[in-house]
């Protein structure tokens, strides 16, 4: 009976051992798992850095030119129309979205290739900053932006900061600025 024991311990031990190693194997082989991922998200963020500095590297290689800027002092608002700083200087009040916008911004064109032109400013009156000034009858004697009223396309002409003609309608503006 003593040989029969000794046989089991045997067995048992045997069984120890392989459950021992298996432990260890499962052991290695989820540090191998962990290694290979951290190594694939090592590649991952070195690709994409890669392809970052490539794409920045080749954006900045192209040449910057920038576009010459210039500063609009020709459309103004209502408030300001009072205060230039101009001694003599007209100013053109229509509004950009009409249907004759064009021919006004062609009038101001070509009244300011010409030699003795004096400074002409533009005031849009679709803006609605420049509303208040719109008004079924016109104000000819304004003294500031406040008391000023326009009732259709109008050019008035600025002396000292004081209006000196005062013109109205399409027909008149045109032969005015044409002169």
């Amino acid at each position: 009976m003593s040989k029969n024991k000794k046989k089991v311990n045997k067995v048992k031990t045997n069984n120890k051992n392989k459950r021992i190693d298996n432990v260890e194997t499962s052991y290695k082989t989820d540090t191998k798992k962990v290694v290979i991922c951290l190594l694939t998200v090592l590649v991952i963020l070195g690709l994409t850095y890669l392809i970052t500095v490539l794409i920045v590297n080749k954006s900045a290689k192209r040449e910057y030119k920038p576009e010459s800027s210039s500063i609009q002092y020709e459309e103004i608002l209502l408030g300001t129309t009072f205060h230039k700083k101009d001694k003599e200087y007209l100013v053109l009040f229509y509004d950009v979205k009409d249907a004759d916008a064009s021919v006004y911004s062609d009038l101001i064109s070509d009244y300011q290739a010409k030699d003795n032109s004096l400074p002409i400013y533009y005031v849009d009156l679709s803006n609605t900053m420049n509303k208040d000034c719109i008004s079924a009858e016109a104000n000819r004697d304004a003294t500031n932006a406040q008391e000023l009223k326009i009732n259709d396309v109008t050019l008035i002409k600025f002396y000292s900061n004081e209006i000196s003609e005062y013109l109205i309608g399409k027909e008149e503006i045109t032969n005015y600025l044409n002169k």
